[in-house]
């Protein structure tokens, strides 16, 4: 007969385990999502790409990502292995041989992102239940940590040039959680969460929220792209503007990401509460739209660096907050491809106007557009706030 003492003892632990190793796996997939935003200078010169071919890149990486997220199912651990075997796969391919494969190997990059992170995510919201806000704010401080370590790490092999061995570590790295995967997270209750299957189905929407999760959606596609177009040309963009160093360049796009990281810590704390999340959204949406401003009107490379770090602290608490009323209004996972879509455009249109009028600085002018509008739509979701919606979304 088996011991319930010790079997209560046991799961706990192994739950602590996983939820360790996963957030792991997350923060790889931060430090994955950027990492090709900071080689795009190396690969452009290296693979003789103009602005808009380059953007293109990023547009497949990040539309990629909203197809994972859409092809994501109620089997969370099947997907999660699809994802971290298609990051391995792309990863050891464009060591081998990068520049012929560069579009296929950016799209199925970006699957493998969609795909690991959107079931994390939903596995997440499922484990811990009434609990899962907070452990949601959780993998998305994980996940700023991996995006803003991940140049710093980057950094020495970028300064040899050897791309190659950035590329195999991170594949092998991928590899280990994709084996983590398959031996750890099998467990059938997860794999088939009952709750997830009777959470509620996009059409099981009440039809006087549909206008306020429409515009939850465009907000949230139009943060996200605004967050990829910041973080993925802020490296080349502070290289042409003066940062002649690489690593100087790259530090531009860490302290994006720390400021992003040290944001959602605070935000996960009581702060929040007291502030409240309308008004925390709408004084958010100011600051990172003067702060995408301030990029481009004084482009000095010192004041670059500072405000990086304060667009990062802006945007930071942004997408958690949508995130956050889109799961209470529907905790169905369709919508975290809108957020893809967004991070998809938004730094492909930068380019294309880059390399049209021959100024990324006119090119960044995108995010700034992005901005005020994010300004309006918090308006437009505070003011639908209404007492016969409040308990959705309060």
């Amino acid at each position: 007969m088996i011991d319930e003492t010790t079997t209560a003892t046991v799961v706990p632990t192994q739950r602590t385990s996983s939820t360790i190793a996963l957030s792991a796996g997350f923060a790889l997939t931060g430090a994955g999502t950027v990492m090709m935003g900071v080689l795009l200078p190396v690969l452009s010169l290296r693979w003789g790409l103009r602005d808009d071919q380059a953007g293109l890149l990023l547009f497949l990486q990040f539309v990629a990502c909203a197809l994972g997220a859409i092809v994501t199912g109620r089997n969370r651990v099947y997907t999660m292995t699809i994802g971290y075997g298609l990051l391995a796969a792309t990863l050891g391919l464009l060591a081998i041989d990068g520049s012929r494969a560069a579009y296929a190997a950016f799209f199925l990059y970006g699957l493998g992102l969609g795909m690991a992170m959107t079931s994390t995510s939903l596995l997440f919201a499922n484990r811990w239940g009434d609990a899962s806000a907070a452990k949601l704010e959780w993998l998305n401080f994980v996940w700023s940590a991996g995006a803003t370590a991940g140049p710093v790490c980057f950094l020495p092999l970028l300064r040899r040039g050897d791309l190659r061995s950035l590329f195999v570590t991170m594949a092998a790295l991928s590899f280990a959680m994709l084996v983590w995967v398959v031996s750890q997270e099998g467990n059938e209750r997860e794999r088939h969460d009952p709750h997830f299957d009777a959470a509620g189905q996009p059409g099981a929407i009440r039809g006087s929220l549909r206008g306020l999760i429409a515009i939850l959606l465009l907000l949230t596609m139009i943060t996200v792209g605004m967050e990829a177009a910041l973080s993925g040309w802020l490296t080349t963009y502070s290289q042409r503007v003066g940062m002649h160093s690489l690593a100087g360049a790259a530090l531009a796009t860490s302290m994006f990401w720390l400021g992003e990281m040290a944001s959602r810590l605070v935000f996960s704390t009581r702060l929040l509460a007291k502030v409240g999340r309308g008004a925390a959204l709408q004084a958010c949406s100011w600051g990172v739209a003067a702060m995408a401003i301030l990029i481009v009107a004084a482009p000095r490379p010192s004041l670059i660096l500072v405000a990086a770090a304060a667009a990062g602290a802006f945007v930071g608490p942004l997408y958690p907050l949508q995130l956050s009323f889109l799961l209470e209004l529907s905790p169905w996972g369709w919508f975290f491809a809108v957020g893809g879509i967004g991070a998809a455009f938004v730094p492909w249109v930068t380019g294309l106007i880059s390399a049209n009028f021959h100024s990324l600085r006119l090119g960044m002018t995108v995010p700034c557009l992005a901005g005020f509008a994010m300004i309006a739509l918090n308006v437009l979701v505070i003011r639908r706030i209404t007492p016969e919606n409040s308990s959705a979304i309060q």
